[in-house]
């Protein structure tokens, strides 16, 4: 059953049986108060006949009416019902009676018919009036419940319309404006949508990042396989070989590491020591030694990161330094200051570049998802054919 449909009979259902419970409550009080209108006239009639029983016996005269009859206890033409009858007020299916003594023989009877009064003669046309009075407030909660359960159904419709045509190549949703719990419901749609189109972006990117970062120690990998494979290759060219390929799969480890954590959603883990940059140092121009590094340490920063981070922060820099510092197969000189709050590498830029195109790959942009991940921030520019990269540690502890 729909939400629509659902809501609708609930609204009708209600108004019915709140209209149902009015009409009882309406009818039971009508007859209450017949009842109490009756004791009243009866008790004033029997005042009246008892002020004139005392004032002359003789003159008292019975009423005798088609609604009121009265009668004395010695009376001939008393009804035998009415003797047993104790002093007070008696109310049967369709008689009132009321009785009051006397003197101490006798007891006056007054009964009146309820059969033959205003509400019992009018009690099929009051029945009709609470008929339509039910049937025409259902009708009603009707409409309001189904008028509201449009209301209420429209945005839910809209919402379910934008979560089927979501594109699934770059998905998301517009919240809805309502501050209800529909629009609670639109946005927490829209902001589970935006995570997973991070995490499909984020996918996205590890693919693209592991096919062109991997190419180059793949490579390097299966030639060495080739030479290692080749009779004629010497003791020491087998040697250099298997260094290459160490050097490669160390690489490829790093890089499938940085890969998985670039993977995941929150900030990566801060490092349980502070970073020995002296040992950075070596280890990274131990990596390049086409590359001749001049170090210029202003301040050591007492920096909580993971190494493996870092280490490849300063790998893909480098190696764009190699890529790109000079078009000669000799050495490239880099500059690196580190400062209290950053780290700057800076290099030649080759003239036979070109300007107009981003000639640095993917590791400028991992650089910057891994600042990202860890609190920095990294930024470049270039001046007079030189290449500066900046990181700041904009989360410095210490």
């Amino acid at each position: 059953m729909r939400f629509r449909t659902r809501l609708t009979l609930a609204f009708g259902l209600f108004a019915f049986l709140l209209c149902v419970l009015f009409a009882l409550l309406l009818d039971e009080s009508l007859t209450e108060l017949e009842d109490q209108i009756i004791l009243s006239l009866l008790t004033q009639e029997a005042d009246y006949l008892l002020d004139r029983y005392e004032a002359n016996p003789e003159l008292l005269v019975m009423p005798d009416l088609d609604q009121l009859q009265g009668f004395l206890s010695d009376a001939p033409n008393l009804p035998a019902g009415l003797e047993p009858l104790p002093t007070g007020f008696h109310e049967t299916l369709d008689y009132h009676v009321l009785v009051r003594p006397i003197d101490a023989d006798r007891r006056l009877y007054l009964v009146y018919d309820e059969a033959s009064g205003l509400l019992d003669q009018h009690e099929a046309s009051l029945a009709l009036i609470l008929l339509l009075l039910v049937l025409i407030v259902s009708a009603v909660g009707i409409g309001l419940g189904f008028y509201q359960a449009s209301v209420l159904a429209r945005p839910i419709n809209q919402l379910a319309a934008q979560v089927e045509t979501v594109d699934t190549d770059n998905p998301g949703i517009t919240p809805l404006s309502s501050h209800d719990e529909i629009g609670l419901l639109s946005r927490s749609y829209a902001d589970l949508i935006d995570r997973l189109n991070q995490f499909i972006q984020r996918e996205k990117a590890f693919t693209r990042y592991a096919s062109h970062e991997l190419k180059t120690p793949l490579t390097i990998i299966s030639n060495n396989l080739e030479l290692l494979q080749n009779e004629n290759a010497g003791a020491d060219m087998r040697n250099r070989a298997i260094e290459r390929l160490a050097q490669a799969t160390r690489h490829m480890q790093r890089q499938i590491e940085i890969f998985l954590m670039l993977a995941r959603e929150d900030q990566l883990e801060p490092g349980s020591n502070p970073l020995d940059w002296r040992h950075l140092f070596d280890e990274i121009q131990a990596q390049f030694p086409r590359v001749v590094l001049s170090l210029q340490i202003s301040a050591t920063p007492e920096v909580f990161v993971d190494e493996t981070v870092v280490q490849t922060i300063l790998f893909n820099i480098l190696s764009n330094v190699v890529k790109h510092g000079s078009s000669e197969k000799g050495p490239v000189e880099a500059h690196l200051i580190l400062e209290a709050d950053s780290l700057e590498i800076s290099n030649s830029v080759s003239r036979s570049e070109d300007r107009g195109t981003s000639n640095h790959g993917f590791g400028l942009e991992i650089n910057r998802k891994l600042c990202a991940a860890i609190g920095w921030s990294l930024g470049t520019r270039e001046e007079s054919d030189e290449f500066y990269v900046t990181v700041k540690f904009d989360a410095v502890d210490g």
